[in-house]
């Protein structure tokens, strides 16, 4: 298939996801806030109950969830790889449901 057959919007679709899988980092996962207390009598989360949060990247792996902490100094990496993960993957969906409108049009 050429290029020239395809519309303007699967074009810009699949324009769109060689730009995302050239990016340095994909990460399927969702990021989870956790707020937890440390046990130490005197600190600040049990004294002003105010707990410590952390960021985790959680995922379903072989039917087990995994989840990593992620450092406060790499969040902003980890965000975008993990926003630009759901955006390919919306961005498939589509040329899918485009790919399934031409078969039954048996174009």
């Amino acid at each position: 298939m050429n290029r020239a057959s395809l519309s303007d919007a699967e074009r810009s679709f699949r324009s769109r996801l060689a730009q995302l899988a050239s990016t340095q980092w994909l990460l399927r996962g969702n990021l989870s806030l956790r707020t937890r207390r440390c046990g130490k009598p005197t600190c600040r989360c049990v004294t002003q109950h105010q707990g410590h949060t952390s960021l985790y990247l959680v995922q379903s792996h072989h039917g087990k969830l995994r989840q990593i902490c992620v450092p406060p100094s790499w969040e902003a990496r980890v965000r975008q790889a993990v926003a630009d993960y759901h955006q390919m993957q919306r961005l498939i969906e589509e040329v899918s449901e485009l790919e399934w409108k031409r078969l039954r049009e048996r174009k």
